[in-house]
């Protein structure tokens, strides 16, 4: 039995690790006009540096989560933090676009490690009533780590060079590889059944019409938000014309706030839901992607500093209501021991659909039409369709829910 204390040690550390996880992941948004300047490469050039990344966290994913449900979490977790925290270091010393790249892929495939196994550890600490709850909480290491990257990238970057910004970001991940070998880890459900093959996985998982809906909205998301993050920065030195530290301080301080805030209350507003509205979790996140769909367009399209925040703040806000309940819903619908399977097929496929295509995708549009604006209003199209996706899934939700119950 875990302790309480080990229970809040755990989730801190994992938390922390998620922030430091996306601190890595996004930094590089606010790096990308002092390395255009640099290495003298194009827009869809630095639109594929995040491509590289998200490759080599989509090629190893599926392997590394089939890991995570054969052995030790902690210890898989505690050696992929290492491996992307000595990339994002290497990331400083690349001397070629061709190394950058490579580096960043390197990052991707730490990363991957992680994202699958961290949420089945709380998850098997708590039970479903304070499931989303507890989930959010991890994720809050998702708008955090994000805003601080984009900060701490654009603050050091322009006063210390863009190298030295990837050295600073990789010094946390070190002690918390080590830290992450001191968390107990809890029993997991149906610890005594067998682990399904992958071809029992793959069906069962096929045959789970919520986690497909799941996977397919989750992945319009990440298709807008993993664009529209990545280039926002830019869009703010180069077409605002604000200088880029004031630029990613800014868009980093809202983003802190605004995406806690919105984590923490999507969660909470979900498992109160959930108890009445078994579609909750669905349609939370569904609410949060329409409502954010107009707000969106008009922070893209309003040229007054005063009122642009405003509306980037509400975006960020209404986006991030779904973080908590999505991955609760994918966790209670599938078998415990499939757990981190499931949890790196939705990561392969929402980041090979989604945010591998729209950084490239923007900056490919932006060349072409010399309009960065066009690029990103492009970007939002996908947020209103992930939220419909969701709509429709709900009631399928329902009946997966209780098939999970009976096993």
């Amino acid at each position: 039995m875990i302790t309480n204390r080990m229970k809040v040690f755990t989730i801190v550390v994992l938390t922390s690790i998620n922030f430091v996880n996306y601190l890595d992941r996004f930094i590089i948004s606010a790096l990308l006009p002092f390395i255009k300047q640099d290495m003298q490469i194009s827009d869809a050039q630095l639109g594929l540096l995040h491509t590289a990344f998200t490759i080599g966290y989509l090629a190893s994913s599926p392997v590394l989560g089939l890991l995570g449900d054969r052995m030790s979490r902690k210890w898989l977790a505690s050696f992929c933090v290492f491996l992307w925290s000595i990339a994002t270091a290497l990331s400083g010393r690349a001397q070629s676009y061709a190394s950058l790249q490579t580096v960043r892929a390197m990052v991707g495939i730490g990363e991957a490690g992680y994202g699958p196994v961290a949420p089945t550890l709380i998850s098997d600490s708590y039970s479903e009533a304070v499931r989303s709850r507890m989930l959010s909480i991890y994720f809050i290491g998702t708008p955090l780590g994000s805003a601080v990257g984009i900060i701490l990238g654009g603050t050091w970057g322009q006063h210390f060079g863009w190298r030295t910004a990837f050295l600073v970001a990789a010094i946390p991940g070190f002690l918390l590889a080590i830290l992450a070998l001191f968390i107990k880890e809890p029993r997991r459900s149906a610890e005594a059944t067998r682990t399904p093959s992958i071809a029992e996985t793959l069906r069962y998982l096929m045959k789970t019409p919520s986690y497909i809906y799941n996977v397919a909205g989750t992945t319009a998301l990440t298709f807008a938000v993993g664009g529209l993050a990545y280039w926002f920065p830019s869009f703010l030195s180069r077409v605002r014309g604000w200088e880029v530290s004031q630029a990613t301080q800014l868009f980093g301080s809202t983003t802190v706030v605004a995406g806690v805030a919105g984590t923490m209350f999507g969660g909470f507003l979900a498992d109160i839901w959930h108890a009445k509205n078994r579609k909750a979790y669905f349609l939370i996140s569904a609410i949060g992607m329409l409502l954010a769909t107009p707000l969106a367009v008009t922070s893209i399209l309003i040229e007054s500093k005063a009122w642009a925040f405003p509306f980037v703040f509400l975006t960020i806000f209404f986006l991030f209501f779904n973080t908590g309940p999505l991955n609760a819903a994918i966790i209670s619908v599938v078998h415990p021991r499939m757990r981190a399977t499931a949890m790196a097929l939705n990561i392969l496929f929402i980041h090979l659909l989604g945010d591998a295509i729209s950084p490239v995708l923007i900056g490919k549009i932006s060349d072409l039409t010399n309009s960065l604006i066009l690029g990103m209003l492009v970007g939002t199209i996908a947020i209103p369709i992930g939220g419909l996706i969701l709509i429709l899934g709900a009631k399928r939700l329902v009946i997966d829910l209780q098939r999970a119950e009976s096993m």
